[in-house]
């Protein structure tokens, strides 16, 4: 859970914490569910920590990335397969090119590749 805003003067963090953990609970959220990592964040000012200690340095957005690739499980792809990939969004720009936004479903893209 990420719980942004809280450089604000009127931030209620322990507040939402709270509200947010009732709402699971009346959602009937399992012993796994309800425990997910806290992460705090000033978007705007570009940082996310996984505490809101007053020594640490706030900037940056490791500790999101971290607590993502921790918690979150990496898709089953089979990487070694042919590309394959479902488009979502093309867009293009006139320094790179068109670019597409997908999904990969097999195979991998590395930097340089022509696809």
């Amino acid at each position: 859970m990420v719980i942004n805003k809280v450089d604000r003067p009127s931030s209620r963090v322990d507040e939402v914490e709270n509200e947010i953990f009732d709402l699971f609970c009346n959602l009937e959220a399992n012993d796994e569910q309800l425990e997910y990592p806290v992460i705090y964040a000033a978007a705007k000012n570009g940082w996310a920590l996984n505490s809101l200690d007053e020594e640490r340095n706030r900037e940056g957005v490791s500790d999101l990335l971290d607590t993502m690739v921790q918690h979150i499980d990496a898709p089953k792809v089979d990487v070694d397969g042919e590309l394959k990939m479902l488009i979502n969004q093309t867009e293009s720009n006139k320094y790179f090119g068109k670019m597409l936004i997908g999904k990969i479903a097999s195979g991998k893209i590395t930097l340089k590749d022509t696809v």
